[in-house]
């Protein structure tokens, strides 16, 4: 089955409008406050004007080594909450809460299985470009079927996804790639509006705190309809499941 780029867009649009209070209330706690602290964190990284690439490298890395537990925390609140949103449209029914028990107990395979798809994709990423983007468009919806079909187990659900992808790898990278682009614009540009106006304001803390809600929303927001198109698309490939 070919994928339909346009219809996929669509049916995400249909599911952005569907249980679009239980959507906020996920996606409000742990999508928009775990980016918001990733973000608060990220005006701790020092760079000089004019650094170099390698003294801007350097100062990232340090930025990681000071932040590693808190940093760790934060991606794995934001990986539950990309469960849980999958949770919520996968399995039809479900509370709130029935949703987020049912997130917290399969979320360590959820995260080795995103730890090793983003291992293969580093590794495609370091031989080129492209086998990277590949590689994106073949395992993305593993972890949709994990979600999807619960009964296939983790092992299952890989073979599952990467069978869906079949024929698609391309079209999938495409329709991931360019919502990402497509969704990241606004994003930036309210990034850099905010820096001009922290700059404007002579490098307020408070001023820049106040900026990065605004931002942390409209990232928040982003993510959340990128994740909505993994479900369209699963949805396409695979046909209707769980009552969807």
């Amino acid at each position: 089955m070919t994928l339909s780029l346009g219809g996929a867009l669509s049916d995400a649009a249909i599911l952005w409008r569907t249980d679009r209070d239980a959507l906020l209330r996920l996606a409000g706690v742990f999508v928009f406050l775990p980016i918001l602290a990733i973000g608060y964190l990220a005006t701790g990284i020092e760079v000089t004007e004019g650094a170099t690439p390698e003294q801007l490298r350097e100062g990232i890395n340090a930025f990681y080594a000071a932040n590693l537990v808190a940093i760790v925390a934060i991606s794995v609140a934001l990986e539950f909450g990309t469960l849980s949103i999958l949770n919520l449209y996968f399995q039809r029914g479900t509370t709130v809460r029935e949703t987020l028990h049912a997130s917290a107990l399969r979320l360590l395979p959820w995260v080795l299985l995103g730890l090793a798809n983003g291992a293969i994709m580093q590794l495609g990423f370091a031989l080129f470009v492209l086998p990277g983007v590949y590689v994106f468009g073949r395992t993305w919806m593993m972890g949709a079927a994990y979600v999807a079909e619960p009964e296939r187990g983790l092992f299952g659900a890989i073979e599952r996804g990467f069978r869906l992808s079949s024929g698609n790898g391309w079209r999938i990278a495409l329709l991931g790639f360019g919502v990402a682009i497509l969704l990241a614009a606004p994003v930036l540009a309210l990034v850099v509006g905010a820096n001009i106006l922290t700059t404007a304001a002579g490098g307020s803390v408070l001023i820049q705190g106040v900026l990065l809600v605004p931002v942390a929303a409209a990232a928040a927001a982003a993510y959340s309809f990128f994740t909505l198109v993994r479900i369209a698309a699963y949805r396409r490939l695979g046909g209707s499941i769980n009552g969807m």
